[in-house]
């Protein structure tokens, strides 16, 4: 009877560690932040203008960059953790949903572009 009391605690610390190992493990994460640099003079975004989009990661996997569900941007895979950044230019006006894609995790932006006057190294939102 001792022997099996004592192989009970043993068989199922087994069985957790065999459950843990099989669990599926994420291959990608998306970091905690995701910006988009370079606002307007008028602290907004504007069309034709160029902007940088930056996302960290806790992978070494590579992300691509979405604007409203079409590819401007993506980055390769690599040997380690790092930030990934898109260049992105908005075209059109409105409502503008940024989705940075780090399979299986993605993190999204929802922002309003206004038309921009592309000045260089500044843009006017207006």
């Amino acid at each position: 009877m001792g022997k099996l009391r004592n192989s009970v605690p043993v068989a199922i610390v087994a069985a957790v560690a065999g459950l843990a190992m099989s669990a599926p493990q994420a291959s990608a994460e998306i970091g905690t932040q995701v910006l988009i640099a370079g606002g307007g003079l008028s602290n907004g975004y504007g069309t034709g203008c160029t902007y940088k989009v930056l996302a960290n990661s806790k992978s070494p996997a590579g992300m691509k960059f979405y604007d409203n569900g079409v590819l401007f941007g993506s980055t390769p895979d690599g040997p380690d953790v790092k930030t990934h950044s898109a260049d992105w230019t908005p075209q059109t006006p409105g409502t503008h949903t940024i989705q940075v894609v780090q399979a299986p995790d993605a993190k999204t932006i929802v922002l309003t572009v206004g038309t921009g006057i592309n000045a260089g190294s500044s843009c006017l939102v207006i």
